[in-house]
């Protein structure tokens, strides 16, 4: 026979755990690109400041290798080795020599020009990669895009100012040099492109290795040139500042990523110029011409139609497009 039911007793009214709210999710990520923007600056000036005495293969070869051993100490912490295994060698190998050739235009840039004219200029490379995915992956492009990509090339026309024909004053490296970024962000678009090609299973941190080892390997074979030199110990904290300025960039992107879309955060990547620009102006009293300070407001207006177009029916970025947000 059995008893009475016992009373329901009420759970107690606890306080819930706090937890992010989706409108918080969006400005923290948002918040880690501006940083990983800010770090990625840090080592620009960096590496401009060694490209004054430094040649460029040595800077290649040993920030590199310094983010080389951290990758692998990483792997090697979490028992991932075999991560290294990679699935799809063709879009690996051009994505690799893409970087490796991009490394090399943008840091020797870096060397004969302003820091900010050279970034500005390398954000062109959002029409070179619609421009190759309407070539290469046969993506359909809208009117919009069509234009926005026309007016960004009309921007980099004006920011290059050939022959001086926008000025009686032109910039003092000449469109010769500034055709280096140029070419910069081109190779950036091929790798982007070859990004979309890598399977999923190709594991973040092997695709970046495979990139970082093509750079270090092309950065070595310039030793034969003579020009290398002993690093003292200044210049030793300079290089392991500027992996750590890197390798801290790209975890900042990736976590982004993690709180609001591609589509969202990428376009806070432009501050980077405010950031170069900045630091040009108080290490080396670089001020940008008008035509280049126009030209680079038009190059960056017309990548925000083409990512604001992109985002109507945008998918999710691969992660090789996450590793590496420039050169």
């Amino acid at each position: 026979m059995s008893g009475p039911t016992p009373p329901t007793i009420p759970a107690p009214n606890l306080p819930q755990p706090l937890r992010p709210t989706t409108s918080d999710l969006p400005t923290k990520g948002i918040a880690f690109s501006i940083m990983g923007s800010f770090l990625l600056t840090l080592n620009d000036t960096i590496a401009k400041f060694l490209t004054a005495d430094w040649p460029v293969g040595e800077i290649m070869a040993l920030r590199g290798t310094v983010i080389l051993f951290v990758i692998i100490g990483l792997l090697q912490l979490k028992g991932r080795m075999s991560a290294l295994r990679i699935q799809n060698k063709t879009a690996m190998g051009v994505r690799a020599l893409a970087i490796t050739a991009a490394t090399f235009t943008f840091l020797t840039a870096l060397s004969l020009m302003p820091m900010a004219d050279a970034l500005a200029i390398v954000f062109i490379s959002p029409v070179f990669s619609t421009l190759l995915a309407i070539v290469i992956l046969q993506e359909t492009v809208g009117w919009r895009r069509w234009i926005a990509m026309a007016v960004g090339f009309v921007g980099v026309f004006i920011a290059l100012n050939p022959g001086g024909l926008l000025s009686d004053a032109p910039a003092a490296y000449g469109w010769q040099v500034a055709m280096l970024p140029l070419v910069t962000a081109l190779l950036t678009a091929i790798r982007d492109v070859s990004s979309r090609r890598l399977v999923s299973g190709d594991d973040s941190l092997a695709i970046m290795f495979y990139t970082v080892l093509a750079v270090v390997i092309s950065g070595y074979t310039t030793v034969t040139a003579g020009s290398w030199q002993m690093p003292g110990l200044f210049d030793i904290a300079l290089i392991l500042g500027a992996a750590a300025f890197m390798f801290g960039a790209y975890f900042f992107q990736i976590e982004s990523f993690r709180f609001a879309p591609v589509n969202l955060v990428a376009p806070f990547r432009y501050i980077s110029l405010i950031f170069a620009a900045g630091m040009g102006y108080a290490i080396w009293n670089d001020i940008p011409t008008w035509n280049m300070a126009l030209g680079s407001i038009i190059i960056v207006a017309s990548g925000l139609v083409i990512w604001w177009r992109e985002r109507q029916g945008a998918a999710n970025p691969t992660e090789a497009e996450k590793m590496e947000p420039r050169p």
